[in-house]
């Protein structure tokens, strides 16, 4: 089973480039698509595909109430992705994929992942590396999405849960997050978490957090994961586990963003160095308490 790798992303930015080559680099006979529109027509080595709209997009365009301190277009696109990605797959007949999103960098041969008994994965509560098993499953998410919003009951609770977040005082509010942590505690036997460690390798739910919504805390530095890189790839050091695991994507979710090109240069499969990154300096160095992994 080959799965795409699936970009959606409007407009074109400064990290756009380094984020869809370094998913080229390790999927070289794979589909690797943006769905996107004409400003960012212009990478010759993916595919391209301007988005579209359907029915079920416009159902939700027209349900979708804004119960969050973020912008309303920034809010609605995150939600608006998940209909597009199955509208995308829909008209092109793809029945599985592996969709990420722009600002995450993709070290794995995903057709080499192990994608066992599941439906669909998300990277914890966060869709920024999700795996498409079926469109069916696409499909159930999308309409549960919905539900919430034209269900008085599911609106009830989604309102209720909006109000105690409120009263935390942070910022945010509902988001796509908000319905994949609803939906896996629903229908844990349909999704599975990448977040966990796996064969000693895992996908990252957000650099700039030490622990996943979870108990798999990592070693931080500089307020971020502390990342470690050797001529086999990425590591950070998981300290309940007591153990380097392999990171196979890397999210550099808000303003970490401006790091991904300094995790972009091809390591070479002979660095015999542990080399650690310095946030404040922007540069890879040896650290001399690290000699192996």
């Amino acid at each position: 089973m080959t799965y795409p790798v699936i970009f959606i992303h409007y407009g074109d930015c400064f990290y756009l480039e380094d984020t869809l080559q370094q998913a080229k680099k390790n999927n070289q006979n794979k589909d690797v698509i943006l769905i996107g529109d004409d400003s960012n027509n212009k990478y010759d080595f993916i595919q391209h595909i301007n988005m579209d709209n359907d029915e079920l997009l416009d159902n939700f365009m027209k349900v979708y109430r804004h119960m969050n301190s973020n912008p309303y277009q920034y809010e609605v696109i995150c939600l608006a992705r998940w209909f597009i990605l199955r509208s995308f797959m829909m008209k092109y007949g793809v029945d599985h994929c592996y969709y990420q999103d722009s600002d995450v960098m993709l070290y794995k041969n995903i057709n080499q992942e192990k994608n066992g008994n599941y439906e669909i994965a998300f990277c914890n509560v966060n869709g920024g590396s999700t795996f498409v098993n079926t469109l069916r499953a696409l499909e159930d998410f999308c309409m549960f999405i919905i539900h919430y919003y034209t269900n008085e009951v599911k609106f009830r609770k989604l309102n209720n849960w909006h109000q105690q977040y409120l009263q935390s005082g942070d910022a945010g509010g509902v988001c796509d997050m908000t319905f994949i942590d609803f939906y896996r505690k629903e229908y844990s036997g349909k999704v599975y978490d990448l977040a966990q460690v796996h064969e000693e390798s895992t996908y990252d739910f957000n650099i700039n957090a030490p622990i996943a919504y979870g108990p798999q805390g990592y070693e931080t530095w500089q307020g971020r994961k502390k990342i470690y890189r050797t001529g086999d790839g990425f590591f950070c050091k998981n300290k309940i586990l007591n153990k380097f695991i392999k990171f196979n994507s890397l999210h550099f979710q808000g303003d970490a963003k401006c790091y991904i090109k300094y995790f972009a240069a091809k390591v070479p499969n002979d660095e015999k160095d542990v080399l650690v990154f310095d946030y404040s300096s922007l540069q890879w160095r040896r650290d001399e308490m690290c000699v192996s992994i």
